[in-house]
Protein backbone atom coordinates (compact mmCIF):
# COMPACT_ATOMS: atom_id res chain seq x y z
CA UNK A 1 0.00 0.00 0.00
CA UNK A 2 2.50 2.56 0.79
CA UNK A 3 4.42 1.39 -2.29
CA UNK A 4 1.39 2.49 -4.63
CA UNK A 5 1.50 5.78 -2.35
CA UNK A 6 4.95 6.60 -2.96
CA UNK A 7 5.99 5.53 -6.30
CA UNK A 8 3.80 8.45 -8.38
CA UNK A 9 5.61 10.58 -5.97
CA UNK A 10 9.00 9.43 -6.91
CA UNK A 11 7.72 9.12 -10.70
CA UNK A 12 6.68 12.79 -10.50
CA UNK A 13 10.14 14.00 -9.17
CA UNK A 14 11.97 12.47 -11.88
CA UNK A 15 9.69 13.88 -14.62
CA UNK A 16 10.53 17.11 -13.06
CA UNK A 17 13.53 17.05 -12.58
CA UNK A 18 14.10 15.89 -16.78
CA UNK A 19 11.84 18.03 -17.35
CA UNK A 20 13.63 20.89 -15.79
CA UNK A 21 16.79 20.02 -17.37
CA UNK A 22 15.73 19.92 -21.26
CA UNK A 23 13.94 23.64 -20.58
CA UNK A 24 17.86 24.76 -19.81
CA UNK A 25 19.20 22.95 -23.16
CA UNK A 26 18.43 23.38 -26.75
CA UNK A 27 19.73 21.64 -29.79
CA UNK A 28 23.31 19.36 -28.83
CA UNK A 29 24.46 19.02 -25.42
CA UNK A 30 26.76 21.86 -24.59
CA UNK A 31 29.60 21.81 -21.83
CA UNK A 32 30.40 25.15 -20.08
CA UNK A 33 34.45 24.03 -20.43
CA UNK A 34 36.89 25.70 -23.16
CA UNK A 35 34.67 28.98 -23.92
CA UNK A 36 35.91 31.91 -25.61
CA UNK A 37 35.89 35.24 -23.93
CA UNK A 38 33.70 37.69 -25.87
CA UNK A 39 36.42 40.10 -25.86
CA UNK A 40 38.01 38.21 -28.27
CA UNK A 41 35.13 37.64 -30.33
CA UNK A 42 35.04 40.98 -32.94
CA UNK A 43 38.53 40.10 -33.47
CA UNK A 44 37.18 36.48 -34.56
CA UNK A 45 34.60 37.87 -36.86
CA UNK A 46 36.93 40.35 -38.32
CA UNK A 47 39.50 37.92 -39.53
CA UNK A 48 38.35 34.70 -39.58
CA UNK A 49 36.12 33.84 -42.85
CA UNK A 50 34.15 31.67 -40.77
CA UNK A 51 35.41 29.61 -37.01
CA UNK A 52 34.03 26.90 -34.75
CA UNK A 53 33.14 28.96 -31.66
CA UNK A 54 31.67 28.83 -27.73
CA UNK A 55 30.67 31.87 -26.34
CA UNK A 56 28.39 33.03 -23.20
CA UNK A 57 26.39 36.34 -24.18
CA UNK A 58 23.09 38.01 -22.66
CA UNK A 59 20.37 38.09 -25.15
CA UNK A 60 18.83 40.78 -26.14
CA UNK A 61 16.07 39.95 -28.78
CA UNK A 62 14.13 37.30 -29.60
CA UNK A 63 12.18 36.26 -32.57
CA UNK A 64 8.20 36.55 -30.99
CA UNK A 65 7.14 34.23 -33.37
CA UNK A 66 8.41 30.83 -32.00
CA UNK A 67 12.12 31.71 -30.65
CA UNK A 68 13.53 30.35 -34.20
CA UNK A 69 16.15 33.31 -34.14
CA UNK A 70 17.94 35.60 -31.47
CA UNK A 71 20.13 38.30 -30.90
CA UNK A 72 23.00 38.09 -28.64
CA UNK A 73 25.19 41.09 -27.04
CA UNK A 74 28.87 41.33 -27.34
CA UNK A 75 29.49 44.39 -25.65
CA UNK A 76 31.14 47.15 -27.35
CA UNK A 77 27.77 47.68 -29.50
CA UNK A 78 28.46 44.78 -31.35
CA UNK A 79 26.01 41.84 -31.22
CA UNK A 80 25.71 38.73 -33.09
CA UNK A 81 22.36 37.05 -35.34
CA UNK A 82 21.73 33.54 -33.79
CA UNK A 83 19.96 31.06 -35.66
CA UNK A 84 19.67 27.59 -35.34
CA UNK A 85 21.29 24.60 -37.29
CA UNK A 86 19.18 23.15 -39.95
CA UNK A 87 16.18 24.78 -37.97
CA UNK A 88 16.10 22.02 -35.56
CA UNK A 89 15.05 23.68 -32.39
CA UNK A 90 14.00 26.82 -31.24
CA UNK A 91 14.54 28.65 -28.06
CA UNK A 92 11.88 30.07 -25.44
CA UNK A 93 10.81 33.35 -26.37
CA UNK A 94 10.71 34.96 -23.04
CA UNK A 95 14.76 35.22 -22.19
CA UNK A 96 15.62 38.52 -23.62
CA UNK A 97 17.81 39.85 -20.65
CA UNK A 98 19.53 35.90 -19.92
CA UNK A 99 23.12 34.37 -20.52
CA UNK A 100 23.14 32.08 -22.62
CA UNK A 101 25.91 29.41 -23.86
CA UNK A 102 26.30 29.42 -27.60
CA UNK A 103 28.48 26.22 -29.27
CA UNK A 104 28.57 26.66 -33.30
CA UNK A 105 29.82 28.10 -36.28
CA UNK A 106 30.31 32.02 -36.05
CA UNK A 107 30.80 34.09 -39.80
CA UNK A 108 30.16 37.56 -41.14
CA UNK A 109 26.59 37.86 -43.06
CA UNK A 110 24.93 40.20 -45.76
CA UNK A 111 21.43 40.64 -44.90
CA UNK A 112 18.70 41.49 -47.31
CA UNK A 113 16.50 44.39 -46.76
CA UNK A 114 13.36 41.71 -46.98
CA UNK A 115 14.94 39.34 -44.19
CA UNK A 116 15.49 42.03 -41.98
CA UNK A 117 12.22 43.56 -42.29
CA UNK A 118 10.86 39.74 -41.79
CA UNK A 119 13.11 39.99 -38.53
CA UNK A 120 11.50 43.25 -37.65
CA UNK A 121 7.97 41.53 -37.81
CA UNK A 122 9.32 38.63 -35.84
CA UNK A 123 10.21 41.26 -33.11
CA UNK A 124 6.86 42.53 -33.49
CA UNK A 125 7.74 46.02 -34.51
CA UNK A 126 5.59 48.32 -35.94
CA UNK A 127 4.54 49.30 -39.87
CA UNK A 128 6.24 52.37 -39.97
CA UNK A 129 9.36 50.97 -38.67
CA UNK A 130 9.19 48.26 -41.05
CA UNK A 131 8.87 50.32 -43.52
CA UNK A 132 12.02 52.16 -42.70
CA UNK A 133 14.03 49.61 -43.42
CA UNK A 134 15.93 49.84 -47.15
CA UNK A 135 19.55 49.41 -46.57
CA UNK A 136 21.03 45.37 -46.17
CA UNK A 137 23.40 44.94 -43.46
CA UNK A 138 26.51 43.34 -42.45
CA UNK A 139 26.40 41.62 -39.20
CA UNK A 140 27.70 38.94 -36.81
CA UNK A 141 26.06 35.74 -37.00
CA UNK A 142 26.35 32.25 -35.73
CA UNK A 143 24.78 28.93 -36.56
CA UNK A 144 24.16 27.56 -33.20
CA UNK A 145 24.32 23.47 -32.88
CA UNK A 146 23.56 24.32 -28.95
CA UNK A 147 22.65 26.88 -26.59
CA UNK A 148 22.47 26.03 -22.75
CA UNK A 149 20.16 28.59 -20.66
CA UNK A 150 22.45 29.86 -17.43
CA UNK A 151 20.63 29.96 -14.19
CA UNK A 152 19.36 33.54 -13.10
CA UNK A 153 21.86 35.21 -10.89
CA UNK A 154 21.01 37.55 -8.01
CA UNK A 155 21.74 40.44 -10.61
CA UNK A 156 19.72 39.31 -13.39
Amino acid sequence: MIIKNILPTILFFFISIALHAQTNQFGDKISTDGTTPTSDLKALYELEEAFDIKFQATVVDVCQMKGCWMKLDLGDNNEVMVNFKDYGFFVPKNISGRSVLVSGKGFKKTISVDELKHYAFDRGDSEDLIAKINEPEIIYALTADGVLLLPMNETE
